[in-house]
């Protein structure tokens, strides 16, 4: 009796689980049928008769950019002083006489004499003087020069930054050259003093050439060791008798 309650249990819960497997099935069947309906591929013409949404974006407006401000900050520049217009003229001055053959530079040192006195026409004289390499236009340079150095006046102040550093060049190719001369003196002076010595020296070999013949004539010949003398025996002296 008791078998035949557990075999009819055995049977009920084999059918509740077949059953269950059924419903299973069956809900995963769905689930799979709905899942491809919704994300089935849709096709080329599906797609191009689907209505086509277009969303704007909010407008935004254009400036444009020739309208548009610019706002530009300049640099500071620095005012341009006489002194740097002075002293760029007389550099470009310069370049130009480095440039020139001597005859004309000659020309132009005559047309700058020729000019009324004034600092910058006395300036670009002196830089022509400098170029010439000679010792007396070097002073009379030196000489244009260095009063506008020293002049308090207005219009000389402007080209005396100029002046300043020119005189101190002068000044020192001057120095240069005294040194250079003080050398060459000496150099003269050593060359007379050697050329006396060589003189004296001369003298003096010339005597010694003179005085040679007489010494060796009044010195006798020496006789040769070992020989006997061939000078004769002087005969020997008689005695005086005394008388008995």
């Amino acid at each position: 009796m008791f078998l035949l309650a557990e075999a009819a249990v055995v049977r009920l819960s084999r059918r509740a689980v077949a059953v269950a497997s059924v419903l299973v099935g069956s809900v995963g069947v769905s689930a799979c049928t709905s899942y491809r309906l919704d994300h089935a591929p849709v096709s080329i013409a599906t797609a191009a008769s689907a209505p086509v949404v277009v969303v704007a974006a909010p407008s935004v407006p254009v400036m444009d950019a020739a309208s548009a401000p610019v706002t530009v900050t300049a640099a500071p520049v620095d005012p341009v002083l006489p002194g740097d217009l002075a002293s760029r003229r007389l550099l470009a001055h310069h370049d130009v006489l480095r440039t020139l053959s001597p005859n004309e530079l000659a020309q132009e040192i005559n047309r700058l004499a020729a000019l009324p006195a004034a600092p910058d026409s006395a300036l670009e004289l002196a830089l022509a003087l400098l170029q010439t390499r000679n010792g007396g236009e070097l002073n009379r340079a030196i000489g244009l020069v260095e009063p506008i150095t020293k002049n308090g006046a207005t219009e000389h102040r402007p080209w005396q930054p100029f002046a300043r550093l020119l005189l101190s060049r002068l000044l020192e190719l001057r120095r240069l050259e005294d040194l250079l001369d003080r050398r060459n003196l000496e150099l003269r002076d050593s060359q007379r003093e050697v050329k006396q010595l060589n003189e004296k020296l001369e003298a003096l070999k010339a005597i010694e050439r003179s005085l040679a013949p007489r010494s060796s004539s009044a010195v006798p010949p020496a006789a040769p060791s070992g020989s006997a003398s061939l000078a004769p025996a002087s005969p020997p002296t008689a005695t005086p008798r005394r008388a008995p």
